[in-house]
């Protein structure tokens, strides 16, 4: 995490100082602040198949035997079509990595992290634009805007692990939320 808080250098006694009381009033006084926040993702999992033992429910996969090369495929997570159907959607992890277990027994991946797999990074910046007005000695508003993910950036997450499901290394949800701004008004006294 980096937060970052800067009074810009504009108005009365400031490094840009017009000396016009007008232009004085509206730009003196604003602040401008931040937090941008990065995070790996989480390692990805569990991986999952059927089961043939009595009342277990669902069992770990197994790791394919002789299975070679890369377990992640068409690049990082969210390239490709990940709006289409799930029929057409384009898979991230090659299902031929896994298997499901074998009988009467609960398979052999990890809980998280099979092949080193990761859910995607997280990347989001927040800022926000301030100013104090002072009404009286102790009266003033605080009148502002705020952005929450102020460059947009997608995070995608739901990566199915299921390996009997047509959505199987696929993208299926958005972790994050769009760009949002919102206007901020506060009196204190």
């Amino acid at each position: 995490n980096a937060f970052f808080h800067y009074d810009l250098p504009f108005g009365k006694g400031r490094m840009f100082d017009s000396g016009n009381s007008v232009v004085q009033a509206v730009v003196s006084g604003w602040q401008f602040s931040g937090i941008t926040r990065f995070a790996s993702g989480v390692p990805l999992g569990p991986f999952v198949g059927n089961c043939t033992l009595p009342q277990a429910g669902t069992c770990y996969a197994d790791y394919k035997p002789g299975f070679s090369g890369s377990v992640r495929i068409n690049g990082d997570w969210g390239n490709g079509d990940v709006k289409a159907a799930v029929a057409t959607a384009t898979p991230f992890i090659d299902k031929n990595a896994f298997a499901n277990a074998a009988p009467f027994t609960y398979g052999n991946t990890p809980v998280l992290g099979a092949f080193g797999l990761r859910n995607p990074h997280l990347l989001n910046t927040d800022l926000s634009l301030s100013r104090d007005f002072h009404v009286t000695e102790a009266v003033k508003f605080v009148f502002g805007v705020d952005s929450f993910n102020i460059f947009n950036y997608v995070r995608f997450g739901g990566i199915n692990t299921n390996i009997n499901n047509a959505a199987f290394g696929k993208v299926t949800t958005q972790a994050n939320l769009p760009r949002v701004f919102q206007f901020k008004f506060r009196i204190l006294f």
